[in-house]
């Protein structure tokens, strides 16, 4: 198949992109604005269903190194450590094939970028894309060249998306803070989220030796959504034990600070030759860790229907047509999850661990095949 794509972004959805023009024998470019777009960032978990599509983009053994401290036991929690809820994650093994990891974001790239053989990556900050007759346009500070097609995939603060789809990120009322614990200071097979009063911890194992942990507190706890972690650092000395290991365990200047958004769902998934993945398309507030698989399911799909059809503005309709309505209820679940999480109120936050307690062993399994989507590639 001869074409050449244009994909704007080198994070987890543009190299999951170009895995799948790698499939096709497509040949791409990738753009990105940072220097070092392989760097930064905490970790990622790796659901079943992000395994599953990168599998089928052509990365499936990342068992044997990247991926290979398998999540067997995990749940959520008070924050005095009584517990709510224990993940299904042998059924989740027996259902998809496999159990979920966590990896640094730093790693994972470098794995993605290595399969695709280690391509130039220009530094170029993409402005618009244009779409023409027979292709599209692509201008920046590069300049202006011209591609059979693009994937924008340039994150939620995409310039090239905001050209042919003017819209804002949606602020939430909490931040949030990540980190990297490093020595043995968890079970290193665990993931566990503690749900306070307005506060959340929840940490998951990457190896034995680092844990990768996050920390949720709702702007009115912290006098303004700008507060440093000293300040919210104090809200979690009652937690259980493994919190405030994992807190002890990581330099505060390593810790990372970030302001939870997310896109209003809506976004068009395609317009013309242009295809939108990853944050570009759908945005969503990282209380359910699915940001990352969604990007890899994206490319997925998209590799399954221009193997099928051909690289033409009748093969993004269907894609944009399969994806719609899974990214919508994603958005929708995450960002309403994250406000039933971050309740303050101490009387309506004991009703809701008590609900939760009660319906989740029951309703559990239906919301997890919801969140996991299909077996197969539709």
């Amino acid at each position: 198949m001869t074409a050449r794509v244009a994909i704007i972004g080198a994070g987890i959805a543009g190299f999951a992109a170009g895995l799948a023009c790698r499939q096709l024998d497509i040949e791409f470019q990738l753009f990105d604005a940072a220097a070092d777009p392989l760097a930064g960032g905490a970790a990622i978990t790796l659901w079943p269903n992000a395994l599953r599509a990168l599998s089928e983009l052509g990365i499936g053994d990342l068992g044997s190194g990247v991926a290979a401290n398998a999540i067997t036991q995990g749940g959520i929690a008070t924050d005095w450590g009584a517990v709510l809820y224990q993940l299904p994650l042998d059924w989740m093994r027996k259902q998809y094939g496999c159990f979920p990891v966590c990896v640094r974001r730093d790693v994972l790239l470098l794995a993605m970028y290595e399969a695709l053989s280690r391509p130039k990556i220009a530094h170029a900050r993409v402005q618009t894309v244009l779409e023409q007759t027979d292709g599209v346009m692509v201008e920046g500070s590069h300049g202006r060249f011209a591609y059979d097609a693009a994937v924008i995939a340039d994150g939620i603060h995409s310039q090239a998306r905001h050209h042919i789809h003017p819209v804002q990120p949606r602020p939430t009322r909490y931040t949030a803070w990540r980190g990297m614990a490093q020595g043995p200071v968890v079970d290193p097979a665990t993931m566990w989220e503690y749900w306070g009063e307005g506060v959340r911890f929840g940490y998951a194992s990457i190896s034995p030796h680092a844990t990768y942990w996050f920390a949720t507190v709702n702007h009115r706890l912290l006098g303004g959504q700008d507060a440093s972690w000293d300040v919210a650092r104090r809200l979690f000395a009652g937690f259980p034990a493994p919190v405030r290991a994992c807190i002890a365990a990581t330099p505060d200047a390593d810790v990372l600070r970030h302001r939870v958004q997310d896109l209003p769902p809506g976004c068009p998934m395609a317009q013309g030759r242009m295809v939108l993945m990853g944050d570009a398309a759908h945005a969503i507030t990282p209380n359910l860790g699915f940001g990352g698989a969604l990007a890899m399911e994206d490319a997925a799909t998209w590799l399954y229907v221009v193997r099928n059809v051909g690289i033409s503005p009748a093969a993004f309709r269907i894609y944009a047509a399969q994806r719609r309505r899974r990214v919508r209820e994603m958005a929708y679940a995450t960002r309403q999850f994250g406000d039933v999480m971050q309740w303050q109120n101490k009387g309506i936050a004991h009703m809701r661990n008590t609900v939760f307690r009660i319906a989740a062993p029951i309703a559990g399994r239906l919301l997890w095949r919801r969140l996991l989507g299909s077996t197969g590639r539709p």
